[in-house]
């Protein structure tokens, strides 16, 4: 004959989620619902800062630069370089030679006869601008 066993008590099962867990997670909510707005100013002005130094070390290069060429524009045998070479200006004295592509026509004219004289155009300047005006106009 056997003998009976007793029922084995039965364990109760534990909830999935107690009620701890659903206040600690309640307040992980809250506190990055609450803080997620001061965190992203936070970052955004340090990306700021970052920014305003950066344009600020380019224009204190920039300043550099620019109060090294005012100090260039103070020397007068610099103006006269920068005369001569973006302006085309001559000294007194100085021999200028005029190239002119093979094939294309100058505004300047020798002269039979003086053999090296170089005479100008008959038109001024403003004379031929003004005619290239009345030709762009037809």
């Amino acid at each position: 004959m056997r003998i009976p066993t007793p029922p084995e008590p039965r364990l109760r099962a534990r909830p999935v989620v107690t009620g701890r867990a659903l206040v600690l997670g309640a307040v992980v909510i809250l506190l990055v619902v609450l803080l997620a707005s001061p965190l992203h100013r936070f970052l955004a002005s340090r990306s700021d800062v970052s920014d305003a130094a950066r344009q600020l070390r380019a224009d204190q290069q920039q300043l550099t630069q620019l109060t090294h060429q005012q100090e260039m524009w103070q020397d007068p045998g610099f103006i006269q370089q920068q005369a001569r070479t973006r302006l085309q200006f001559a000294m007194p004295g100085d021999i200028v030679y005029v190239t002119v592509d093979k094939g294309a026509k100058s505004d300047i004219q020798r002269t039979a006869g003086a053999g090296t004289s170089v005479k100008a155009s008959a038109k001024t300047w403003n004379e031929r601008l003004w005619s290239s005006v009345q030709a762009a106009g037809r």
